[in-house]
């Protein structure tokens, strides 16, 4: 099968090659992928930037957003699943351990990640346990399921934060993940919600503007603090989502926040500055999680079902397996949202 793979440890590593289709093993289905999303996380893989609690295993497929369809049934699964449409959770915790038993298992110190500690879903076809594989709504469509995993990520930020009606929100970061949680705040009630970014994020400005954003700031041209105190008459935002890939919206994000705001840190990063006292005198909470557990993928699947929220516009670009030079170049540029392989 064809298939994307990191095929060295020399950063930059990125080849289109033909392996075999996996063989599925007791309690695994087998998926056809016909939509697989890349994250920020495939980029850092490629280019020896990502830091996760094992090794990146060398060669192996990329990618860990992705819906398909079961073709085959492992031994111990009914074979009646064959067929199911299907979106990949892509962690499992070992299970045995205490944040696995209650119910963490993004928090498991072994736990297992397609894409990060297997072979991911940049290919034909992929084998997972059965339990990962949720079935899609007829009405949702691959390319939209195949965000089931970074909405997950909003999901999880609301369960923290929970938004109210009328509150206000700025979200550092204009690209895939902050233009979901934009339509995840506005489906929520927030009277105002502000992107933050750069200049070269323009057209990334635009779209989220047609999404529901009250208002666009570009850091590199205007003081973000000062903008936002305008905007909100001096209180500051109740809510700060920051999804950025620079340490600066970290310290921006404190600044920025209301007294007894709330703070969901994304960024990456190994280090960051910003003033604990400003923190605590105004009473912030921060909240600070990586990846998800099922209850925000299955979260995120009956959103997708229930029709509230359009995803259709966050996937502006389009390529086969193929083009993966090409789809990775488009990744980096300004201008795009949530780049999709379809089959």
């Amino acid at each position: 099968m064809k298939a994307i793979i990191k095929a060295s440890a020399e950063a930059g590593s990125l080849e289109v090659t033909d392996i075999p289709t996996p063989v599925v093993g007791p309690g695994d289905v087998l998926v056809k992928i016909h939509a697989s999303g890349i994250c920020y996380t495939d980029a850092t893989i490629i280019e020896n930037k990502y830091i996760g609690r094992k090794p990146v295993p060398i060669p192996m497929v990329l990618g860990h957003e992705a819906a398909g369809e079961i073709v085959e049934a492992g031994p111990g699964i009914s074979s009646e699943r064959v067929g199911e449409r299907v979106a990949l959770e892509p962690i499992a915790g070992c299970g045995r351990c205490h944040q696995c038993l209650i119910g963490n298992q993004n928090m498991c110190a072994a736990w297992d990640h397609i894409g990060i500690t297997c072979d991911g879903t940049f290919a034909e076809y992929i084998a997972i346990p059965s339990l990962q594989a949720h079935r899609i709504a007829d009405s949702v469509s691959y390319g939209v399921a195949s965000m089931t995993e970074p909405f997950g990520l909003v999901v999880r930020t609301l369960e923290q934060v929970k938004p109210m009606i009328g509150e206000t929100a700025a979200i550092i970061g204009p690209g895939s993940i902050g233009a979901m949680h934009l339509l995840a705040l506005k489906a929520s009630g927030l009277a105002k919600v502000i992107m933050v970014g750069l200049d070269k994020d323009a057209k990334r400005f635009a779209l989220a503007e047609k999404l529901g954003a009250d208002h666009s700031i570009a850091v590199d041209k205007e003081d973000a603090v000062e903008a936002i105190g305008r905007l909100t008459g001096g209180a500051g935002v109740d809510i700060v989502v920051e999804t950025a890939s620079s340490p600066k919206a970290t310290g921006l994000a404190f600044e920025i926040v209301a007294a007894r705001g709330r703070v969901s840190l994304f960024g990456l990063y190994p280090s960051a500055e910003f003033s604990p006292v400003q923190m605590l005198r105004r009473g912030v909470t921060a909240f600070g999680d990586v990846a998800q557990v099922t209850r925000h993928f299955v979260g995120a699947l009956r959103i997708m079902a229930s029709g509230v929220i359009d995803f259709a516009p966050l996937i502006t670009h389009r390529f086969g397996l193929d083009d993966a030079l090409q789809a990775m170049d488009a990744k980096k540029k300004g201008d795009t949202i949530k780049v999709v392989f379809e089959a």
